[in-house]
C-alpha cells in the first residue's frame, strides 16, 4: 500500500484543550480562620523546624484549584481532623466546634477548587487500551486471536501502584507506533484472508526424539511398541535442558496433542507435563497427568505461535531423581517399552514389589502439532462484510459499519469521507477494490479512536460521559473489551443513561462469562500479584519451590476473589475466613491433606492450618519477601497500602543496612535486628506504624510456609523462636496473625473505604482526586449498608454518579 506514512500519523492522538484560571482562597480569610488553628495545633510537628512524616502544613498552597499533590494534602488534613487522629494523643486537643469550623472552611474551599478544575479540565481525554484489552477487542471485532504478548507483538504495559490501566501512564511513544501498524496489518490479513491458510500436521514419534538403534529394535520385534520414558526433570529428548525444534509455517493458533500415561506414586505428587517454548520464554501448557500405562490419555492444548523455528521442551516437572542419568536413564541404546520390561540392576527402580510406581512418571507415545488453525471461510469478519464480499458502491456502508463498531460510537460523516477518499486513492493507484477497501479498514485500526478510549469532544464541555462513552466504560471495566450488541443498542437509543436500564445492563455484564477477566485482572493489579516470583527464591534455601507452585500461589488469590464475587460474599471474607481455594500442589505446600488434582476448589480449613483470608495466602507472603528471607517492613507497607489505603512516606536517604549478627553472638531474628535499627529516631516514627503490620506474619517464611522457628544463618546457638506479636499505633495489641486479622475485622470500615478507592481507580483508569472523596464516601456507605458484599459494591460503583463523572 502507498498510504503507510499517512496511516502512521493516524496513530498519534491530539486533543483540543481549554483552560481557565481560578482565584486562590482569600488570604485575609485564611489568616483569620485557618492559620491561628494551625499555629496552635499543627506547626510544632509539621512546620519549619520539624516535619513528622515529611508533612509540612505551613507551606501547603492556598490555591485550592491546583492539581499538584500538595493541594490534595488539604484533604489529608480534613481526614485527620475528622477522625481525631490529629493532633495526636499527647498534644492539646482543640474543641470539637473549632475542628468542625476548620473542616467546614477547608471543605468549602476544596469544593470551589473542584468547580474550577472542572472548568479547566481537558475537553477530550485519551485512555490507551492495555495490550490485553487490545487483543480482546480485536477478537470481538474481527474474530482474530492476536497474541499481544508475543515478542513481535505490543510493548509491555507500565503500571502505576500495580494498576496497568491508568491513562496517564499508558502513553504511546513514536517507537511503538510501528508495532501498532504491523499488528493491524497482520490482523486484517487473517481476518480477510484471500485463501485459507494451509494447515499442517506434524507428529513426533519416540524414534524422532531419541537416538535408539532402529534396526536392533526391529530385529527384537519391539519397533512399534517403543514409548518415551519421562523421568522427573527430564525432557522428551532424554537429556536435561535439551529442546526439540518445531517450525511454525506462519503465525497463528496451534493445537498440541500428546498421547501419554501418567503414573503417580502412593505418596507424593502426580507427574506433571510441561510444554515450554525456550525462545519465547513461554509455557504453552501444563497439566498433572494420571492415566494407567495400558490406558493412555490424549491431552490437547491450544496456543499462539509466531512464524519461524521454535525450541520446544516437553518434560515431566514433578520432583524426583531424573537428573541422576547414570542410574535413572536407559543407557546402552535400549529403548523403553513398558515398566514390566525390566530395568538394569544399576538403574533406579520404577516400581515397588507390587508393581506400584515409586516416582511420578510419564510415558509418552507421540506428540502432534496441528496448525495454523484458522476459522473456516467465511470468517467472522467476512460474514460482517468486507473486502471480497461487496462492490465499490457498498464501500461507504461497509466502512461505516466497521468504524462504528471499532470506534464504539457512530463514525462521523467527515471520518467516513476521509476513509472513502483513501480507498479511492488506492484504486486510482492501481489497487483492486478488495485491496483498496482493506486500506480503509487498516486506517480504522490505526486510528486513535480504536486503540484509545476517547471521552469528550473539542466542541463541548461536559462533566459526565455520554451514553456511548458510558457503554465503553462499563465493558472495559467488567469485560476488558469493547461493548457488545445489546450495550451498543442501549447507547444508541440513549436508554443506557436511565438508571433502571443501566443497572439491568450492569447485572447482565456481571453474569456473562467474560466477567472472569475482571475477577482475575482486578485482584492481580490491586494486590500487585505480578510481583510474585520477581525475586526467585534461592533454590538452596527453598528447594521445593517451582513454577507450578508459583502459579498455584497466584491462582489461589484470584480464585478466592472470584469465589467472593460470584457468591456476593462480604469483604470480611478477604480479611479472614475458614476456607480457601486450593489445588493439590498448593495444599501440599500448606500441609493440608485430602486435596487431589490441579483444579482449584473451595476447601474448609481446620484451625491449625494457619490460613484463611488473603493476607495468609502464599502469594502475598512471597511477593513481600526477597527470595532469601521474609521482609516484615515490606509486608507492613503492603498491608498499609493495599488493605488500609494509606501510603507511608518514603524512607529517608542513606538508611544504613541491617548489620549481620557477629559469628559469636546469639542468633537473632530479623525482627530483633529491626528493633535495634529503630533506635534511630529518624526511623522510629514511621516504623512504629509500619512494622507491627508486618510482624503479624513473622510465622510465615519467604515462600509462605508456616513455622515457629526462624532459621538464621549468621550468629551462634539455636535458631530463635518466631515472635509475631505487636501493638497497633492506637494501643491495641495482638499475639499473632489470627488476632491481627481480628483487629482488621474490627476496622472493616477502613478496609471497605480503601477497597472502594482501589476499585474506582481500576474502573475509571485514573488515580482518585480530592474531588472524588464525596463519591467514594457514598460508595463506602452503600457498601456498609449491604454488609460489604463484593458483587453489590461492584454494581453500586458501575451505576454511581462517580462512574459517570468525567
Amino acid at each position: 500500500m502507498r498510504t503507510r506514512h499517512l496511516l502512521l500519523l493516524l496513530l498519534l492522538p491530539a486533543a483540543s484543550l481549554s483552560s481557565t484560571s481560578a482565584a486562590p482562597a482569600d488570604n485575609d480569610d485564611y489568616d483569620k480562620t485557618v492559620r491561628p488553628f494551625l499555629d496552635t495545633h499543627c506547626i510544632r510537628c509539621h512546620g519549619p523546624e520539624k516535619q513528622k512524616g515529611e508533612f509540612r502544613v505551613d507551606t501547603l498552597p492556598r490555591d485550592f484549584a491546583g492539581t499538584t499533590p500538595a493541594t490534595a494534602r488539604w484533604g489529608d488534613v480534613i481526614e485527620r481532623l475528622n477522625t481525631g487522629e490529629m493532633p495526636p494523643k499527647k498534644e492539646p486537643k482543640p474543641k470539637p466546634d473549632e475542628s468542625a469550623r476548620i473542616v467546614e472552611w477547608l471543605t468549602a474551599r476544596l469544593k470551589e477548587g473542584e468547580a474550577a478544575r472542572m472548568a479547566k479540565r481537558d475537553r477530550v481525554t485519551f485512555n490507551k487500551l492495555t495490550r490485553e484489552e487490545y487483543a480482546n477487542t480485536v477478537y470481538d471485532l474481527l474474530g482474530v486471536r492476536y497474541d499481544a504478548a508475543d515478542p513481535t507483538g505490543l510493548p509491555e504495559d507500565p503500571n502505576w501502584h500495580g494498576f496497568e490501566r491508568i491513562g496517564s501512564v499508558l502513553s504511546l511513544s513514536p517507537a511503538h507506533v510501528e508495532k501498532y501498524f504491523l499488528a493491524a496489518e497482520g490482523i486484517l490479513a487473517v481476518a480477510y484472508a484471500n485463501k485459507a491458510t494451509e494447515k499442517k500436521i506434524t507428529r513426533w514419534t519416540p524414534w524422532d526424539c531419541r537416538g535408539w538403534n532402529k534396526e536392533r529394535a526391529q530385529a527384537q520385534g519391539i519397533f512399534d511398541k517403543v514409548r518415551l520414558d519421562l523421568w522427573p526433570g527430564i525432557p522428551i529428548n532424554g537429556h536435561p535442558g535439551s529442546v526439540k525444534e518445531f517450525t511454525a509455517p506462519s503465525a497463528g493458533e496451534y493445537r498440541i496433542r500428546i498421547k501419554l500415561s501418567g503414573l503417580k506414586p502412593a505418596t507424593g505428587r502426580a507427574p506433571r507435563l510441561s510444554i515450554y517454548v525456550a525462545d519465547l520464554d513461554r509455557s504453552l501448557g501444563e497439566q498433572d497427568v494420571i492415566a494407567p500405562e495400558d490406558k493412555p490419555a490424549v491431552l490437547e492444548f491450544t496456543a499462539h505461535l509466531p512464524a519461524g523455528k521454535h525450541m520446544i521442551r516437553i518434560s515431566n516437572e514433578a520432583p524426583g531423581p531424573g537428573n541422576n542419568l547414570d542410574r535413572g536413564g536407559r543407557h546402552g541404546g535400549k529403548p523403553f517399552v513398558s515398566i514390566k520390561d525390566g530395568r538394569e540392576p544399576w538403574q533406579w527402580k520404577m516400581t515397588d514389589e507390587q508393581g506400584l510406581p515409586l516416582w511420578p512418571f510419564l510415558i509418552v507415545d507421540w506428540v502432534e502439532w496441528e496448525g495454523p488453525v484458522t476459522e473456516a471461510a467465511p470468517t467472522a469478519a467476512q460474514r460482517e462484510g468486507g473486502p471480497g464480499s461487496a462492490g465499490p458502491e457498498q464501500a461507504r456502508e461497509i466502512l461505516a459499519r466497521f468504524a462504528t463498531r471499532a470506534f464504539r460510537r457512530p463514525a462521523t460523516p467527515a471520518e467516513l469521507d476521509r476513509l472513502i477518499s483513501l480507498v479511492e486513492r488506492e484504486r486510482k493507484s492501481g489497487e483492486s477494490f478488495p485491496s483498496a477497501l482493506k486500506a480503509g479498514l487498516l486506517a480504522v485500526l490505526c486510528s486513535k479512536d480504536f486503540f484509545y478510549i476517547v471521552e469528550g469532544a473539542p466542541d463541548r464541555a461536559a462533566g459526565r460521559v455520554n451514553a456511548w462513552e458510558l457503554a465503553s466504560r462499563l465493558s472495559y471495566f467488567l469485560w476488558s473489551t469493547q461493548p457488545d450488541g445489546p450495550l451498543l443498542d442501549a447507547a444508541r437509543d440513549g436508554s443506557l443513561l436511565k438508571p433502571d436500564v443501566l443497572r439491568s445492563q450492569v447485572q447482565r455484564l456481571m453474569h456473562d462469562p467474560r466477567i472472569e477477566r475482571f475477577a482475575a485482572g482486578f485482584p492481580r493489579q490491586w494486590l500487585r500479584l505480578a510481583k510474585v516470583g520477581m525475586f526467585p527464591p534461592d533454590k538452596k534455601l527453598y528447594p521445593d519451590y517451582d513454577d507450578h507452585l508459583q502459579r498455584s500461589m497466584v491462582l489461589e488469590t484470584t480464585s478466592v476473589f472470584r469465589e467472593v464475587l460470584s457468591k456476593n460474599l462480604s469483604l470480611r471474607e478477604l480479611l479472614d475466613s475458614d476456607w480457601t481455594m486450593l489445588n493439590a500442589r498448593l495444599a501440599e505446600h500448606y500441609g493440608i491433606p485430602g486435596v487431589d488434582g490441579d483444579d482449584f476448589r473451595r476447601v474448609t480449613l481446620a484451625a491449625d492450618t494457619h490460613r484463611g483470608g488473603l493476607l495468609t495466602n502464599a502469594s502475598i507472603l512471597s511477593l513481600t519477601s526477597d527470595g532469601t528471607r521474609h521482609r516484615p517492613v515490606h509486608r507492613g507497607v503492603w498491608v498499609m497500602e493495599s488493605i488500609l489505603g494509606r501510603s507511608p512516606p518514603p524512607p529517608p536517604a542513606n538508611v544504613p543496612p541491617i548489620e549481620p549478627t557477629p559469628a559469636k553472638s546469639p542468633k537473632a531474628t530479623l525482627r530483633m535486628k529491626l528493633d535495634a535499627h529503630k533506635s534511630d529516631p529518624n526511623c522510629a516514627a514511621c516504623h512504629r506504624k509500619i512494622d507491627p503490620l508486618g510482624f503479624a506474619f513473622d510465622a510465615y517464611d519467604a515462600i509462605g510456609r508456616w513455622r515457629t522457628i526462624e532459621v538464621v544463618r549468621d550468629g551462634a546457638g539455636d535458631n530463635p523462636k518466631v515472635d509475631a506479636s505487636g501493638e497497633m499505633p492506637d494501643g491495641r495489641k495482638f499475639a499473632d496473625a489470627v488476632e491481627f486479622k481480628k483487629i482488621l475485622l474490627e476496622d472493616v470500615d477502613k478496609f471497605n473505604a480503601a477497597f472502594v478507592e482501589k476499585l474506582a481507580t481500576y474502573a475509571l483508569r485514573r488515580g482518585m482526586r480530592v474531588d472524588d472523596r464525596a463519591g467514594l464516601a457514598e460508595l463506602a456507605r452503600v457498601g456498609k449498608a449491604a454488609d460489604y458484599r463484593l458483587a453489590t459494591l461492584v454494581e453500586t460503583l458501575a451505576v454511581s454518579e462517580l462512574f459517570q463523572k468525567r
